[in-house]
């Protein structure tokens, strides 16, 4: 619910009534034999707003609260009030609303006239300092309006409490003097009070009226403020929510990419450059001469070797069937020779007899490579590469040095050394980062979260 609106402006005029006993609460008043119009506008204090009619005008008859006869403010007021004032019996009998009109002397006078006011039911109360001259009147804050109670008697009053400039309450004060009844002369000579029964009264009718936009303008801007409120909330824990939920992709691909199963090239990745502290701990070393080592990667018969090694283990085997005591022998021998590093002087005695045979060494190499079930291991380097697939220069035996990457591609040391350190990362090759795993110099960021989603949703579809 809003606050009650602050008085606007307070309207006075003197209105014909008729006689008593032949109005209500919803007569309207008869200002066309009005002579006397009085406005106050913009300078009216509301001082308490205590049963206030929301933003509706509030409309009555005006009026000087009587006091008790034992009241000391009788003497203090009196010089403000003229004695033949408007009082509260002038205005009720014509049995609608009324507003009282007061001078603010001091706290207890003040207090005396809102007491007075509440007791004959009066719908509003204006004060007015009457040794002010000042076209507007005190704040409400203002210790002028204090009854020395902090403040408090704004609640607990009953009525709504306003204040006019010191000038204006002098005049309608001088004004409720003409227009009282109580003279047979009013206002420019004419006779409009004659008091007589059944004849036309005047009396001063004010009308309070209010600020008609302020109670809707709070609202609209609080509705506005709500509303920004809400999208302002909304929108960060959206973001929040898209951080985390990056967050979680990233650390996804930042696995992914370790593990190998990104492709780093598609990713835009590939370009980063190989630190040298990285580019140390790959091997570097003298290429072999493979026709030294019995197997020469150009004549490519690594096939016949294997077919060769196959056939002979399975002849070994034939005659292992045939003569199993001597298998067992070479057997128990090497199983020693593997175990104890060296032979015991015992060995040879028991095992001469199977040694005395021209074919036991070569048998007995045999039946080793075969009970193991796999060929001989051949001394070679990494896919047997013969040429650089940077320079495309064949590696030259015992003279060209080169670098092998964990991917166990070679390359010249100069060629792969420049490639790593200012193009990519990757290799010629094959496209395997040279990095070791778990190594990602640079963060992931969402742009590449957000290509990696793209590439697998169109690889899926």
């Amino acid at each position: 619910m809003s606050p009650p609106a602050a008085a606007k402006s307070l309207t006075t005029a003197a209105t014909l009534f008729p006689g008593p006993g032949r109005t209500t609460n919803t007569t309207s008043s008869a200002n066309d034999s009005a002579s006397f119009r009085f406005v106050v506008d913009g300078t009216v204090r509301t001082l308490s707003s205590q049963s206030t009619p929301g933003n509706a005008p509030i409309r009555g008859l005006l009026f000087v609260p009587s006091l008790d006869v034992e009241d000391s403010c009788n003497n203090l007021t009196a010089p403000f009030i003229p004695p033949n004032v408007t009082r509260h019996p002038d205005v009720d009998r014509f049995r609608f609303q009324t507003i009282g009109l007061a001078p603010w002397v001091n706290a207890e006078c003040a207090e005396s006239f809102i007491d007075a006011s509440q007791r004959v039911g009066s719908d509003a109360l204006v004060f007015f300092l009457p040794a002010s001259n000042n076209t507007k009147p005190p704040p409400a804050e203002d210790s002028a309006w204090s009854l020395r109670d902090g403040g408090d008697w704004k609640n607990r009053n009953i009525l709504p409490v306003y204040a006019i400039p010191g000038p204006a309450g002098v005049t309608l004060m001088n004004q409720l003097a003409w227009y009282s009844g109580n003279t047979s002369h009013a206002y420019n000579s004419h006779n409009a009070s004659a008091s007589v029964t059944g004849r036309p009264d005047t009396r001063l009718l004010s009308l309070i009226d209010f600020e008609r936009d302020q109670g809707k303008m709070p609202s609209l801007w609080g509705f506005i403020l709500a509303i920004l409120g809400t999208i302002l909330v909304l929108s960060m824990i959206v973001l929040l929510c898209y951080q985390l939920v990056q967050k979680r992709r990233r650390e996804r691909l930042q696995r992914r990419i370790e593990s190998g199963e990104a492709d780093m090239e598609m990713l835009g990745l590939h370009l980063m450059k190989v630190p040298q502290e990285i580019l140390d701990t790959l091997p570097i070393y003298t290429y072999p001469d493979w026709s030294a080592l019995g197997d020469t990667p150009e004549s490519n018969n690594k096939s016949s070797l294997r077919s060769k090694e196959v056939q002979e283990c399975t002849e070994e085997k034939e005659k292992t069937d045939t003569d199993p005591d001597a298998i067992t022998a070479d057997e128990v021998r090497d199983d020693k020779e593997e175990s104890q590093g060296k032979e015991e002087p015992g060995d040879e005695q028991s095992l001469g007899d199977a040694n005395n045979s021209p074919s036991a060494p070569s048998r007995s190499s045999s039946i080793n490579t075969c009970a193991k079930g796999r060929p001989p291991k051949l001394k070679r380097l990494s896919h047997s590469q013969t040429t650089c697939a940077i320079c495309l220069e064949d590696f030259v035996p015992h003279e060209s040095t080169v670098r092998e990457l964990t991917c166990s591609h070679i390359f010249h040391v100069e060629c792969i050394d420049a490639s790593l350190t200012r193009n990519s990362c990757l290799c010629p090759m094959c496209k395997k980062s040279v990095f070791p795993p778990g190594y990602y110099p640079v963060p992931i960021t969402n742009r590449v979260v957000h290509r990696d989603f793209m590439m697998r949703r169109a690889n899926s579809a």
